[in-house]
């Protein structure tokens, strides 16, 4: 055989090999799956996040409109997400953020409402009001500590005290209340949020308050207390 010959037959043979290759995918990076659906708009825009956390790093601002797939909910706090560019993340489960529906969690959370809600009011005439305690066994509490022992009864963690309630799950908009929400007051006139109870839904909210040594539910849009509500969160 011709050197020349044997030449040629090895490019050819090396040609034939690669194109092989490139035929079957091998070596290239997988294309994200078209099959994925992604159902869920940005309705405002929200910091995608490497961790269900405010502490997680920030990966990106997903913009107004941008379409994104759910990939679960990871508790009443955060959504798991993955971008149309394939990227996965986090980010807040705020209703105001996207119109995710989130199917049977909806339901859950509105029986865990109705279940807190009837919690407080089976406690009507049993527990006294008094500052800065919280005695489950002889069921004396303060409005947050109240609030505390009721929603631990549904299995919901909140910590003792309106400074650290203040700041837990995501604020709602007062037209937006939901039963279960947390509802927050300045009793004082002086700034700050010093008392808290738990929206009933139909305009009323029912709590621990000192007025009445013991458990009470009135008007969240009209009379004394809708002239010292403040904001609202949603812990459910």
């Amino acid at each position: 055989m011709q050197p020349g010959t044997l030449k040629r037959r090895i490019i050819t043979a090396s040609l034939c090999a690669a194109i092989s290759i490139t035929a079957f995918g091998f070596g290239q990076a997988p294309a994200v799956s078209a099959a994925t659906s992604y159902e869920t708009k940005v309705t405002s825009g929200v910091n995608m996040r490497t961790e269900p956390s405010l502490s997680g790093e920030r990966i990106r601002m997903l913009k107004t409109g941008e379409s994104i797939h759910v990939i679960s909910k990871v508790n009443a706090y955060w959504l798991k997400v993955r971008t149309q560019q394939g990227r996965t993340g986090y980010v807040s489960a705020n209703a105001d953020y996207t119109n995710y529906s989130g199917g049977k969690s909806s339901v859950s959370s509105s029986s865990k409402a109705d279940r807190i809600i009837e919690l407080a009011m089976s406690y009507r005439g049993r527990v006294s009001y008094d500052f800065g305690t919280r005695n489950p066994d002889r069921l004396i509490f303060d409005c947050s500590s109240f609030t505390q022992f009721i929603y631990g009864k549904a299995g919901v963690d909140l910590k003792w005290g309106t400074k650290d309630q203040k700041r837990q799950g995501f604020a709602v908009s007062k037209k937006n209340l939901r039963k279960g929400d947390l509802v927050f007051f300045d009793t004082n006139n002086n700034g700050s949020i010093n008392h808290v109870g738990i929206y009933m839904g139909g305009g009323k909210f029912i709590h621990n308050a000192p007025s009445v040594d013991g458990i009470a539910i009135n008007e969240i849009n009209s009379g004394w207390w809708s002239k010292h509500y403040v904001s609202a969160r949603r812990v459910l």
